[in-house]
């Protein structure tokens, strides 16, 4: 059993510079951790709203650990509740998660169930089963790449990006120009894809290469499950794309974009900086920066500050 004392948990977050206040049994140990709905003994929670917080829930509940905002007379519910109050509740709870209730960590390793034609990969790099990864692809260090995954074409890889099963990077997007004859011929694509550090791509998404051009994936940017990235797509630092987006070709979102569950966005549309798209929101015009747009078709509903 993990026992964990609170000494060591506010030491953690102070050396991280998290600001918080610690209110509670000065000897608390922690065993493990658990959700506001299912409350365990000597745990650490969080809340994230103050409506789903009862009282009741906590009748009969020992050394539990709350990790919230300072609320007005929270702390007089039970004398059994210990308080982390702080700015950024969500923040605090998963980090102490991260470092003291980490899971299993991916070593280096590639699966031999797996083909892999390319000899440029990094440091420390995990494959798992049933890959393919093609002799043009360049990997860099500390990737995760999970189960399923076939990446081909012109693909680079930044550090310390994980790559979740059934994904698939540098397929052909859809291109066709029609003929003399009115036959629908197929655009060729001679582009790749370039992936940056820190990156996170969810599970079954697909990300096109480009046509001349590559389609590129900034840093720190996050792709949920099931998305769809089309060609040429550019996608810049620290954006944000949720589950069963689209995006057209040549979508650029600029820094700090935020796309919604189930958004499409229009090809060669450009969403501007720290912009958000509304949940299934269809987007057929250009969004200019710190702008919330919602619906279909996709208006301006409020700035985004």
């Amino acid at each position: 059993m993990i026992s964990i004392n609170i000494n060591d948990i506010l030491e953690y977050l102070n050396n991280l510079g998290l600001d918080n206040k610690y209110i509670g049994n000065q000897q608390l140990i922690i065993n493990g951790f658990c959700s506001i709905n299912n409350l365990k003994n000597n745990c650490i929670t969080w809340i994230k709203n103050i409506d789903s917080f009862k009282v009741d829930n906590f009748i009969g509940i020992e050394n539990l650990l709350i990790v919230s905002n300072e609320i007005t007379n929270i702390r007089n519910y039970d004398k059994n509740i210990n308080h982390i109050f702080c700015e950024n509740p969500k923040e605090v709870f998963f980090s102490i998660l991260e470092r003291f209730f980490k899971q299993a960590e991916y070593k280096d390793y590639v699966s031999p169930n797996s083909v892999i034609e390319t000899n440029s990969i990094g440091k420390n790099v995990y494959i798992g089963h049933n890959c393919y990864i093609g002799e043009d692809v360049v990997i860099g260090d500390n990737v995760i790449i999970k189960n399923n995954v076939s990446i081909e074409g012109k693909v680079k890889i930044g550090n310390n990006t994980t790559i979740c099963s059934g994904v698939v990077i540098g397929s052909d997007g859809y291109g066709y120009y029609q003929n003399t004859e009115g036959r629908n011929i197929k655009v060729p694509h001679f582009g790749g894809v370039i992936i940056g550090e820190n990156v996170e791509i969810g599970a079954n998404t697909c990300i096109d290469r480009g046509t001349l051009d590559d389609t590129v994936i900034g840093n720190n940017v996050k792709i949920d499950n099931l998305c769809h990235i089309a060609h040429n797509v550019v996608i810049k630092d620290n954006c944000s794309v949720i589950a069963l987006s689209m995006l057209g070709g040549s979508v650029v979102l600029e820094k700090d974009s935020y796309i919604a569950p189930g958004a499409i966005i229009k090809n060669q549309l450009n969403i501007g900086e720290k912009s958000l798209v509304g949940l299934g929101a269809v987007v057929i015009k250009h969004v200019e920066k710190n702008k919330v747009v919602a619906g279909v078709p996709a208006k301006v509903i409020k700035e985004n500050i």
